[in-house]
């Protein structure tokens, strides 16, 4: 074996469970946060990329499989790969960290690679970890497939490593102009039945996530996937994007779709051909979106209720115009208002909320509250702001010192906040954040103390 590649928890199995447990009303009213649990569809690209290509890869999911470090050592002494990556996103970066150190511990001359959001935005403090030899930054296929073909290091695109003991810091790799060179994700290289079962109690389809873009044209300030993949949009054709549904659909007799694109619809002409597509092949699935508040209009949303959608979900962030400038949004709560009358009229809506934004004051978050009841949603995500590297809250934020130089990643989770990083004191934020999530998960529309004023 070349090249095993790791999904590392996101929480402890333990933690996991007890969450899913305390929460799951939270859950099954649409709180994506408090219990993350996501298919590793970029370890799943890697995989069908490199294959097609003629070189093995596999994936060893930790968080689906519920794997101890004695399983992992077991696996690791079977397999013996002569390399072994490990996606991370900030708050799995520390279990990513602990992984390498226990790759090295039992296979010292094994070379671990560590890819992802995090390592994309922070390599040179990822090189500092003595037990990673290197980090590709960006679309990680074609730096994958060089190492794999043994082409010498130094020149391979987006792949930062070690001389002399100083880190070399490559750009970005260049990713891909055209998403038709990327095929379908390998969904067989993860325990893909975990992840339906989740999203029958989650999303109450029996689905699976899908991507068909990679990058973002928009800056939100809070958001990272811009510095991770850049801001030019690609889209997959949408006969290819049909294609891939009608291969789950077979292999896993699923009959929904998750797109978990933060923004599927940003290209109304691809929107009505992949409908178009879908409905000309008669292909019986449902599906579900994220997107802008300023994205939707009658016309598309019609077409894509005709070719299977069945909810659509808004990143509305806040009823505080005060705190959806602050995020870069460029919307304002009209607009919000009026996107979820137009949603209505076809499909479910869903909305995400964030509370203790930066500059924040409980009246703020009071506002978010009052306008979220108004709403009148199907289903509601609330998180908590964290900073993450990569967006320029984060930079803001570390400028001005209220971010030290090596903050605790393991503790940016967005339902469970170390520090407050607005007005509103943080037992006071976590209480508040609790209070919110039990009214919007209750059908007994019970009092919420505070200034929030429930039943106003």
């Amino acid at each position: 074996m070349r090249l095993l590649l790791l999904n590392p928890r996101y929480l402890a199995p333990e933690e996991l469970k007890k969450r899913y447990d305390k929460y799951r009303g939270w859950i099954e009213k649409g709180n994506m946060y408090v219990h993350p649990f996501e298919p590793p569809l970029g370890l799943a690209y890697l995989v069908a990329y490199l294959s097609v290509r003629g070189h093995e890869a596999k994936v060893i999911d930790l968080q689906a499989l519920d794997m101890d470090d004695a399983e992992l050592q077991k696996t690791l002494e079977l397999e013996r790969p002569e390399y072994v990556g490990i996606t991370s996103m900030t708050p799995t970066y520390p279990s990513a960290s602990a992984l390498a150190k226990t790759i090295k511990s039992i296979l010292p001359d094994a070379k671990v690679i560590m890819g992802g959001v995090h390592p994309t935005i922070l390599p040179e403090k990822v090189l500092e970890n003595g037990n990673v030899d290197f980090v590709i930054r960006g679309e990680g296929e074609k730096a994958l497939l060089s190492l794999m073909q043994s082409e010498p290091f130094e020149g391979i695109d987006g792949l930062c490593y070690k001389k002399d003991g100083k880190a070399v810091i490559k750009p970005k790799s260049r990713g891909f102009e055209s998403l038709a060179e990327l095929p379908m994700a390998d969904y067989g290289s993860f325990p893909a039945e975990k992840y339906i079962a989740y999203n029958m109690r989650l999303r109450g389809i029996r689905g699976l996530s899908m991507l068909v873009s990679r990058g973002c044209p928009y800056r939100c300030a809070f958001c990272a996937v811009e510095g991770a993949m850049g801001r030019k949009y690609r889209l997959k054709e949408p006969a290819a994007a049909v294609d891939e549904m009608a291969a789950l659909k077979k292999k896993f007799s699923i009959n929904g779709v998750w797109f978990k694109d933060s923004i599927f619809n940003l290209k109304k002409d691809w929107v009505m051909e992949f409908c178009e597509e879908l409905i000309r092949r008669g292909l019986k699935m449902s599906w579900q979106i994220n997107t802008r508040v300023d994205l939707v209009d009658d016309e598309m949303l019609a077409t894509m209720k005709r070719a299977g959608l069945t909810q659509v979900d808004l990143g509305i962030e806040s009823g505080s115009q005060k705190t959806l400038d602050r995020l870069n949004k460029h919307i304002t709560i009209e607009q919000v208002r009026r996107a979820v009358e137009t949603v209505k009229r076809h499909v479910m809506v869903s909305g995400f909320f964030m509370i203790g934004v930066p500059g924040e004051t409980e009246q703020d978050v009071s506002e978010t509250f009052q306008f979220a009841k108004k709403l009148e949603l199907d289903r509601y995500s609330f998180s908590i702001f964290v900073p993450l590297p990569g967006s320029d809250l984060y930079d803001e934020l570390k400028a001005e010192g209220t971010i030290s130089e090596d903050p605790d990643f393991g503790a940016m989770h967005f339902t469970d906040a170390a520090r407050s990083y607005c007005e509103i004191p943080l037992p006071r934020l976590k209480s508040v954040f609790e209070e919110i999530n039990n009214y919007f998960s209750s059908f007994d529309k019970t009092e919420i103390s505070g200034t929030l004023k429930v039943n106003e």
